[in-house]
């Protein structure tokens, strides 16, 4: 988990298994990581649209080149849940 001023930041399982999955390509980890700092700071910046899934309807997306981070805000709690990182053709066939 991630704590900043504005929002915290918790990394389900499989945003970690991709972190893991890809610890080689540490351009790709930089900006990721300079991503998630910025949905901390602000999610409602980063969001491009609300993510359109029958199995998470609430989410929103962020891009990172070809990749997706799909993720959830919670106001009340001033929390970002990191859903889900990957590629954009496997993302949303996914999250359909």
């Amino acid at each position: 988990m991630i704590d900043n001023m504005n929002y915290r930041v918790f990394k389900d399982k499989n945003v970690e298994k991709f972190l893991d999955k890809n610890s080689d390509d540490v351009k790709l980890i930089e900006r990721v990581e300079k991503k998630i700092l910025e949905l901390s700071e602000n999610p409602y910046l980063c969001a491009e649209r609300s993510f359109k899934s029958r199995k998470c309807p609430k989410c929103k997306k962020t891009r990172i080149g070809d990749y997706r981070i799909i993720y959830h805000i919670s106001d009340n709690t001033n929390f970002v849940e990191l859903i889900d990182i990957g590629l954009r053709k496997n993302i949303y066939k996914k999250w359909d």
